[in-house]
C-alpha cells in the first residue's frame, strides 16, 4: 500500500522520535513529549495501520523496526475485536509476507526483531485459531520452506504460543486458553513430527557443508535452525505426551546424544535432553526413559562427559557440564523412583559403568557439579532395593575417600588454595555467597554419610578408623607455642582436621546403633582409637577443638569400657582451662574461647547421653567441679555449664530428697547474691546505677566495677536457667512414686509430679518478677533520659539481631587467618548484658511451667505477678523486646498450664495481654496500609530501617497468631460449659463477652470460651486483611474453628451484624491477598464455609454479596443452588 504524502511526514516523525527516545544528550522533558506522542500513536488503529508495516520493512534500522512491529502487536493484542474483517485480513497477509521476504538473514536480524514478528503471529493465533485461521499450521509448514530465515521464524512462533498457553499460562480467559491447548494437543502428532524432520534434516545439511570451502554461512544458518529447533522442544517436551516423544524407538532421544558431540548444539542438547528426564507422571509413562541406560546412549553421554571433563575451563564448557550432570543425576533419580515399583525394572546392566561415572562427576572440582551427584548418592543410598545392590557397596570405599575430601572448607573464590577456587570465581560473586552454599552442601553430605553408615558399618568405620589413626600419627605442633606460629582456619592441616572430625563424628553416630544381627565395630578397636585421641597431645587451640570433636564421636565406646571415663574428663577439664602464654582473661583469642567452650558443651553432651556410667565417679566429678570452679581464669558461663553438668547427673538418682538436696548446694551461693541485690532490683533508676547504665563506660574491663555487678547478674540468671532446664521429674510413674516426687493425683488417676528444684528455686521468683518489672521501666523516659551519653544506643538491637531479623548472613571483616582476640567496646557489653538477661528472664518464665509444674502455676498471686511485671509498660517497649515475651515466655507457659489454673491464671492474663496486643497491632498495620495506599510505602522501605519495622511488625503479628492458636485447640470446645449464654454474646462487631460472678466451668475450660471468641474478632480475624500473607494464612485456621462452634452451639447468640462483619473480613482478606495462590485457596474455603454455615440462620448475609461491585442477583442465586443451601423459615 502506497503512502500518502501525509502518512509519509507521520512516517518520518515516528523515526525521528525513536532516535529522541534512545538518545542520552536529549533532555527528559523533550524524551518524556515523545513517549506521550507514541502512546498516542498507539491508539489511533489507522495510523498502526498505515505506518506499521512500512516501519518494519527491512531497510528501516532495527529499531524503527521494533517500533513498527510493537505498533502492530498492540493493535491485535488490544484493538482485534474493534477491527474490521478487511483490516484483519490485511495483518494477517502482510504478516505472512513479511516473514515470507521482509527479514534479514537469520544470522544477521537483531533477536528483538525476529521475537516481535514471531509475537504478531501468536497473538492472532490466540484470537483466530483454529477456529477462525484452520489452515494457519499448512501456511507456517509452506514459510519453512522458504529457508532458513522464515523456518527460524517459524520455530519461534511455535515456541511462544507454547510457552503463553502451557508453560506460563498468561493468557488472561482460561476458556480460550484451554480451547488453544486442544488445539494443540489435537495436532501435535503433525507439529512434533514436523520439529523431528526439522531436525533430521538440518542436521543432514549441517553435515553435508561441514569444513566446504565457502559454504560457511550454510554451515552457520543450519546450525543455528537447530539451536532453535532444540530450544523449541525444550518447552514442549515437558507437557507432551510421552508417547510423542518416545516414538519411531526414541528416535529424539537418539538425536540429543548424537548432538552431545557437536560443540555448537550440545549445549542445547543437554538442556533439551534434561527436560525430558526430569519429567514427573506416572511411572508407566517415565519408564521409556531408562532406554538412556542403553549401552548406545550411555556411551555418547560419557564421551560428551570426558570431553567436557578434559576441556579448558571456559564458561560455556562449565555450563555444559554442569548441565550434562543434571542428565545424568536425573536418570538416576528415574531410576530410583521406578526400580521396584514398576513391573519388569529392574538393575540396568550397566549400572557399575554409570556409578563409576557420578564418581567421577562426584570427584569434579566444582562444589555445584559435586551438589548434583550428592543428592543422587543420597537418593541411592535410601533406595530399598539399590541400597542393598552389590555395585553400590563396591563403589563405597571409594565414595567415602572421595566425599571426606568434599568436606573440607577451601576453594572460596577469593583464595587460590584449591583448584575449585576458578570454579567457585564462575559461580559466586562473594565469599558470603560460597561460604553459605558450601555449608549447606556440606550438611547434607554428612546426612548422606551417616546413611551410608548405616548401609554398610564395616566398610565405613574402617574407612573411619584408618584415617583417623594416619592422621594421629602425623606431626602437628609447630615447634613453638607462641600465637605466631599457630594454624589458622585456612591451614591446610587444620582444614584436614576439620574435615575429618566431621566425618568421624557422623560415621560413629551410625555404626553403633545397628539393629541385631548388623555388624558393630569390636570394642577393643573403638577403645583403642579413643585412647589415641586422649594421648594426642597440641598446644594449637584449632587441632586441639577438631581433635575434641573427634573425641566427641567416639563417646559411644565409652559405656563398653568405663575404665577410660577419668582419661576423658581429664581431657575435657584440661580443654575448660586451656589457654595460651601470655593471655590473660580478658584478651584470649578466639581460638581459645571455642575450645573451652567446646570443652564446656562436651562435658554437657557426654553427662547427657552417658548417665548411667556417671553414677559412680559423680562425687569425683563434684569434687574436679569445685576444684575448677575455684580457677580465677574460668568463665562465669564455664562455671555455669560445670553446674548443668552436675544436675544432669544428679537426675539419675530418681530419689527425690537425695536431688533436692544437691540441688540447693548448687543454688545456695547464687541464692545469696541474688537476695544481696534486691536494693538494685527496686527501681529502674538503682539498677541502672548497679550496672552502670547511668555512668560513663571504663576502660579497660577490669577496673569496670559496675561490669563485675553485672557479670554477676549474668551468672545468677544463667545458673537459675541451668538448674531450671536440666533438673528434671522421673518419667516413669512407678519410679516416681518410689522417688517420692508425686505431689498429687488427679481425679483422673495422672499423677502431678513436683521437681527437686522447686523449693530453692520459688523464693527466687519474686526478685526474678521484680527484675523483668524494671527492664520495661527501663524505657521510661525518665530512665532513657538518664543513660549515659556513652551508653546512648545500649537499647539498640545488636548486629546479630538485626541480621537475624533481615535474613542476612553475618560478615565478618576480620581475616580468619589472623587469630586476635575479639575486644568488645564498652557499649558492645552493655548490649550483650541487657540481651542476654532479658531474654534469659523470660527462658526462665518460659521454662518454669513446664519443668517446675503445678507448684509453680500455684504460685501465690502469680496471675498478679506476670501482669505487673513481664506484661507492665508493654507501650513502651520495642517490637523487637516484645517477641521473646510472646515467643519464648508466653507459648510454652500457656501450653503447659494444667485445667486447673486456667480460670484464675489465664484468664487475668490473657485478658490483659490480648486487648494491648490487638491495639497495637492494629495501630502498627494501619500506619503500614496508609503507606501502602499512599504509594510512599516502596519508597521508605528502601531504607533499613523501614525494612527493619516491617519485618518486626510482621514477625511479632504471627507470633502473636501462633499465641492465640494455642489457645484455640479444637476439643477445648466441648469442654465448654454450653448452658451459660452469658459468656457467648455478641460484642460490637462479632463477640462480647460479659461476666456472671459464680459462673463455673468444667476443668477450667471456660476461660477459653471467654478469650477465644473474643479474639476472632480482635486477633485473627482482622490478621485475615492485614497486610501479612503468612499472617493471614496463620489466622484462617484458627477463626474457622471458632465459627464451627459458633454454628453448632453458640448460633442463637450471633447478630446479624456480627455475621455481616466476619462475612466482610473474609471478602477484605480476598481482597488484600487474593493475589498468592495458598491465600487464595484457604480464604475461598473459608468463605464458603461462613456462607454455607451461616446463611440458613441469617438471610441478610445475601446483602454482603449484593454489595460487591459486579454481581448480579442472578449469580448469587446460581451460587446458592450450587453451594444447596436456603434460608431457614424463622419461627
Amino acid at each position: 500500500m502506497d503512502l500518502t504524502p501525509q502518512m509519509q511526514d507521520i512516517v518520518r516523525q515516528l523515526i525521528e522520535a525513536v532516535r529522541i527516545t534512545l538518545d542520552p544528550t536529549v533532555p527528559h522533558q523533550v524524551r518524556l513529549e515523545t513517549y506521550n506522542h507514541l502512546e498516542k500513536v498507539k491508539e489511533d488503529i489507522d495510523l498502526v495501520l498505515g505506518c506499521g508495516f512500512h516501519l518494519a520493512a527491512q531497510e528501516n534500522e532495527a529499531v524503527v523496526r521494533h517500533l513498527g512491529l510493537q505498533l502492530l502487536e498492540h493493535a491485535i493484542k488490544y484493538k482485534w475485536n474493534n477491527l474490521s474483517v478487511d483490516q484483519k485480513m490485511y495483518i494477517k497477509n502482510n504478516t505472512m509476507q513479511l516473514i515470507k521476504s521482509g527479514m534479514l538473514d537469520l544470522l544477521s536480524e537483531q533477536n528483538y526483531v525476529k521475537d516481535k514478528v514471531s509475537r504478531l503471529v501468536v497473538e492472532m493465533m490466540k484470537r483466530e485459531w483454529p477456529q477462525q485461521w484452520p489452515e494457519l499450521l499448512s501456511e507456517l509448514h509452506q514459510l519453512s520452506r522458504q529457508g532458513p530465515t522464515q523456518t527460524e521464524l517459524v520455530l519461534f512462533v511455535f515456541l511462544r504460543i507454547a510457552e503463553d498457553v502451557a508453560t506460563l499460562q498468561n493468557l488472561e480467559s482460561n476458556q480460550r486458553r484451554r480451547d488453544l491447548y486442544q488445539a494443540m494437543t489435537t495436532n501435535m502428532e503433525s507439529i512434533f513430527g514436523f520439529f523431528l524432520s526439522l531436525l533430521e534434516d538440518s542436521y543432514c545439511q549441517y553435515q553435508t557443508v561441514r569444513d566446504q570451502p565457502g559454504l560457511e554461512h550454510q554451515f552457520n544458518q543450519h546450525g543455528r535452525v537447530i539451536q532453535v529447533v532444540l530450544m523449541t522442544l525444550s518447552v514442549y517436551v515437558e507437557w507432551v505426551s510421552v508417547q510423542h516423544i518416545f516414538s519411531n524407538e526414541g528416535k529424539l532421544l537418539q538425536s540429543l546424544c548424537i548432538l552431545l558431540q557437536e560443540d555448537n548444539l550440545r549445549m542445547n542438547a543437554a538442556e533439551c535432553l534434561l527436560q525430558i528426564v526430569s519429567r514427573k507422571g506416572k511411572g508407566e509413562e517415565r519408564r521409556p526413559l531408562l532406554l538412556l541406560f542403553g549401552e548406545a546412549p550411555m556411551k555418547a553421554i560419557f564421551a560428551a562427559a570426558d570431553k567436557a571433563f578434559i576441556g579448558n575451563l571456559t564458561e560455556h564448557n562449565y555450563r555444559f557440564l554442569k548441565t550434562l550432570t543434571q542428565v545424568l543425576t536425573a536418570l538416576g533419580g528415574q531410576l530410583c523412583a521406578l526400580w521396584g515399583k514398576e513391573p519388569g525394572v529392574e538393575e540396568p546392566s550397566n549400572l557399575r559403568t554409570y556409578m563409576d561415572a557420578m564418581l567421577a562427576l562426584t570427584r569434579h572440582q566444582s562444589l555445584h557439579i559435586y551438589n548434583f551427584t550428592n543428592a543422587l548418592w543420597g537418593q541411592l543410598f535410601r533406595h530399598d532395593l539399590i541400597s542393598k545392590s552389590p555395585e553400590l557397596t563396591a563403589v563405597l570405599p571409594t565414595w567415602i575417600a572421595t566425599v571426606s575430601q568434599k568436606v573440607m572448607k577451601h576453594g572460596y573464590p577469593s583464595k587460590n588454595d584449591s583448584e575449585s577456587c576458578q570454579y567457585s570465581r564462575l559461580d559466586f560473586d562473594s565469599d558470603e555467597e560460597y561460604s553459605h552454599f558450601f555449608y549447606k552442601v556440606r550438611s547434607e553430605t554428612l546426612e548422606i554419610i551417616k546413611h551410608a553408615s548405616l548401609l554398610d558399618p564395616f566398610t565405613m568405620y574402617s574407612f573411619a578408623e584408618d584415617r583417623l589413626q594416619k592422621q594421629l600419627n602425623k606431626s602437628c605442633d609447630t615447634g613453638s607455642s607462641t600465637e605466631s606460629r599457630l594454624y589458622n582456619q585456612f591451614s591446610p592441616f587444620f582444614l584436614e582436621w576439620d574435615a575429618l572430625a566431621k566425618v568421624v563424628e557422623s560415621i560413629m553416630s551410625r555404626v553403633m546403633v545397628q539393629g541385631k544381627g548388623k555388624w558393630k565395630p569390636p570394642a577393643e578397636s573403638g577403645i583403642n582409637l579413643l585412647q589415641l585421641c586422649l594421648a594426642y597431645q597440641t598446644t594449637d587451640p584449632l587441632i586441639l577443638s577438631a581433635l575434641l570433636s573427634c573425641i566427641s564421636g567416639l563417646f559411644v565406646f565409652i559405656q563398653l569400657s568405663p575404665n577410660i571415663l577419668s582419661e576423658v574428663l581429664n581431657k575435657i577439664f584440661s580443654a575448660l582451662t586451656f589457654s595460651l602464654p601470655g593471655q590473660k582473661k580478658d584478651s584470649r583469642s578466639r581460638t581459645v574461647k571455642n575450645v573451652r567452650r567446646h570443652g564446656a558443651v562436651l562435658m554437657t553432651q557426654i553427662v547427657r547421653d552417658y548417665l548411667e556410667i556417671w553414677l559412680e565417679k559423680f562425687y569425683l566429678i563434684v569434687l574436679w567441679a569445685y576444684s575448677l570452679s575455684r580457677d580465677p581464669f574460668l568463665n562465669k558461663i564455664q562455671k555455669v555449664t560445670l553446674q548443668e553438668a552436675l544436675v544432669l547427673i544428679s537426675n539419675h538418682y530418681n530419689i527425690y530428697e537425695k536431688q533436692s538436696a544437691f540441688i540447693g548446694k548448687v543454688v545456695h551461693p547464687v541464692s545469696e547474691i541474688w537476695l544481696n541485690m534486691r536494693q538494685a532490683f527496686s527501681s529502674p533508676r538503682e539498677f541502672m546505677s548497679f550496672v552502670g547504665l547511668d555512668k560513663p563506660p571504663v576502660e579497660p574491663s577490669e577496673n569496670d566495677v559496675n561490669g563485675q555487678n553485672r557479670a554477676q547478674v549474668i551468672f545468677c540468671v544463667n545458673l537459675m536457667l541451668a538448674v531450671i532446664k536440666r533438673s528434671e521429674r522421673p518419667s516413669d510413674p512407678e519410679i516416681a512414686e518410689r522417688g517420692g516426687f508425686v505431689l498429687e493425683r488427679t481425679a483422673a488417676g495422672t499423677l502431678e509430679c513436683r521437681n527437686p528444684a522447686t523449693p530453692h528455686i520459688m523464693p527466687l521468683l519474686h526478685q526474678l518478677f521484680c527484675l523483668v518489672r524494671l527492664f520495661n521501666g527501663l524505657w521510661h523516659d525518665d530512665s532513657l533520659k538518664s543513660i549515659s551519653t556513652g551508653y546512648a544506643k545500649a537499647h539498640s538491637m545488636t548486629e546479630a539481631e538485626r541480621n537475624d531479623v533481615l535474613g542476612l548472613t553475618p560478615s565478618s571483616s576480620v581475616d580468619q587467618s589472623i587469630d586476635v582476640p575479639k575486644v568488645q567496646q564498652p557499649l558492645e557489653r552493655m548490649q550483650y548484658f541487657l540481651l542476654m538477661v532479658h531474654d534469659n528472664c523470660y527462658h526462665i518464665l518460659g521454662n518454669a511451667g513446664p519443668s517446675l509444674g503445678l507448684e509453680f502455676y500455684q504460685y501465690p498471686h502469680l496471675a498478679e505477678y506476670i501482669v505487673h511485671s513481664a506484661l507492665t509498660n508493654l507501650d513502651l517497649i520495642p517490637d523487637y523486646r516484645l517477641r521473646p515475651v510472646i515467643r519464648i515466655f508466653l507459648k510454652p507457659f500457656i501450653q503447659a498450664c494444667p485445667p486447673s489454673c486456667h480460670q484464675a491464671l489465664l484468664l487475668p492474663v490473657l485478658n490483659h495481654l490480648t486487648s494491648y496486643m490487638v491495639e497495637r497491632l492494629s495501630k502498627r498495620w494501619d500506619h503500614l496500609t496508609s503507606l501502602i495506599e499512599s504509594g510512599t510505602y516502596e519508597e521508605e522501605n528502601t531504607n533499613t530501617e523501614e525494612m527493619m519495622e516491617d519485618m518486626l511488625i510482621r514477625m511479632l503479628t504471627r507470633e502473636y497468631i501462633d499465641l492465640i492458636q494455642f489457645v484455640i485447640p479444637g476439643p477445648v470446645w466441648d469442654l465448654i460449659d454450653k448452658t451459660d449464654s452469658l459468656y457467648y454474646g455478641i460484642t460490637i462487631v462479632m463477640v462480647k463477652i460479659t461476666n456472671s460472678e459464680g459462673s463455673q466451668s468444667r476443668d477450667g475450660a471456660l476461660v477459653f470460651g471467654k478469650v477465644i471468641c473474643n479474639q476472632v474478632n480482635h486477633g485473627p480475624l482482622k490478621a485475615l486483611w492485614w497486610c501479612d500473607s503468612s499472617a493471614c494464612l496463620k489466622a484462617v485456621g484458627g477463626v474457622s474453628v471458632v465459627l464451627r462452634w459458633l454454628v453448632e452451639e453458640g448460633q442463637q447468640h450471633l447478630s446479624p451484624a456480627a455475621v455481616r462483619q466476619i462475612m466482610m473480613a473474609v471478602l477484605q482478606g480476598l481482597h488484600a491477598h487474593g493475589q498468592h495462590e495458598a491465600n487464595q485457596s484457604t480464604l475461598t474455603t473459608l468463605g464458603l464455609m461462613t456462607y454455607e454455615l451461616f446463611y440458613p440462620h441469617f438471610p441478610q448475609l445475601r446483602e454482603v454479596l449484593q454489595e460487591l461491585p459486579g454481581v448480579k442477583e442472578d449469580d448469587i442465586a446460581q451460587f446458592e443452588e450450587k453451594l444447596k443451601i436456603h434460608p431457614k423459615i424463622q419461627q
